[in-house]
């Protein structure tokens, strides 16, 4: 469960802030549907997780692997749903500010650009920046901001398989009405 959350926020953390000049967008323009393989930790089973984007409403939805589980998070409410659908249940919180500080488009950490690669058939462009602890990653993202790659130099940790731009349903962004609606408990 642990690699399914680290999965989430990299994409989340990827898509959460907006370009300047020189920079990548990193939120997407236009509605896509992108499925990420992750490498599991030294050497370990990968994972693959959903991650859909609602450019309308700035709402993302992460679908990971786990059964009746996903996360949606919408950037101008700047709030956070984890949903059970097997117990008709969410749990709703404020977006961790990592994900959803940035104010009028500017991106929150620098930017150099590194060259071009493609990435599951999408033509994209390498970035060298920092992930959250300052560690050194270069992303790879298409002009109209979908993320397709995370890692290093020398091993992506996170890449798109698939992308699939198109209308996505507003209704899959949404918490049912019905859900039984949670407070995050406090930390352990």
């Amino acid at each position: 469960m642990r690699r399914v959350a680290v999965l989430a926020l990299c994409v989340a953390w990827a898509w959460a802030s907006q370009a300047l000049a020189d920079q990548p967008l990193l939120r997407p323009s236009r509605d896509v549907d992108v499925t990420y393989r992750a490498a599991g930790p030294k050497g370990g089973k990968e994972i693959e997780q959903r991650v859909r984007w609602l450019a309308a409403s700035q709402t993302m939805r992460i679908d990971p692997p786990s059964p009746d589980l996903h996360v949606i998070i919408d950037y101008v409410a700047r709030r956070m749903s984890v949903v059970r659908d097997a117990t008709r249940s969410v749990v709703e919180m404020a977006a961790p500010d990592s994900m959803t500080d940035i104010v009028g488009g500017e991106a929150a950490t620098s930017f150099v650009r590194r060259g071009e690669a493609a990435v599951a058939g999408r033509p994209c462009v390498e970035w060298q920046t920092q992930d959250r602890q300052a560690r050194s990653a270069l992303v790879c993202i298409t002009e109209d901001g979908v993320l397709l790659r995370v890692g290093t130099a020398e091993q992506a940790r996170v890449s798109a398989i698939s992308v699939q731009y198109g209308p996505q349903d507003p209704a899959a962004f949404r918490v049912p009405a019905d859900y039984v609606r949670h407070s995050p408990g406090p930390a352990r």
